[in-house]
Order: C-alpha cells, then sequence, then structure tokens
C-alpha cells in the first residue's frame, strides 16, 4: 500500500520511494498508522500513537505544511533522534 501510494500519488520514482519506504516502515506502529492515514486521508484520534509526547496529529499541527509522508517520516526522526527532533520542534521546522 506504502509503494503504490509513493509511486502513484507522491510521483517517486521506483528507486526514491524505495528508499522512502524502508524510512516509513522501519517501525511496525508507524508504518501502521501512514497506512491509516493513506486509506483515510486523517490522522488516528482513537489511540494513536505517541513518540517522545508527540501524536502524528501534533506534528501536523505544528507543522501544517507537512503531508502525512512528511509527518510519518518526522515520527520515524522523533524515535530514531529524539535530540534532533525537538530542536526542529523548537525551531518551528525552520528550513536552511
Amino acid at each position: 500500500m506504502i509503494k503504490e501510494y509513493l509511486l502513484n500519488e507522491k510521483k517517486m520514482t521506483e528507486i526514491v520511494a524505495k528508499m522512502t519506504e524502508k524510512k516509513v516502515t522501519k517501525y511496525e506502529d508507524i508504518k501502521q498508522e501512514f497506512e491509516y492515514w493513506i486509506s483515510n486521508k486523517a490522522y488516528k484520534s482513537d489511540h494513536p500513537l505517541v513518540i517522545n509526547g508527540y501524536t502524528a496529529s501534533d506534528i501536523y499541527a505544528l507543522a501544517p505544511f507537512m503531508d502525512g509522508l512528511g509527518v510519518f517520516t518526522f515520527m520515524v526522526t522523533l524515535r530514531d533522534e529524539p535530540n534532533k527532533a525537538k530542536e526542529y520542534i523548537e525551531s518551528g521546522f525552520k528550513r536552511k
């Protein structure tokens, strides 16, 4: 489901889609919520995944310019690199 989304909706090449899919499916719980988002175009509100105090919906509220892919990729960063993620959040997701 995720690879089809990346190829068809995000118009990624096969190689980029494969690399992106690898990151966003690194953790089963994040993968499942991303699949929910793809199917429903909404963030889970009933018992959502919480990583370091943030849900996917919280991240979207803080960074509404992100789509679901951006939000769930950031959820992986939040788990893997919590200090780096916190810096992004505190900076208002400033991009260089």
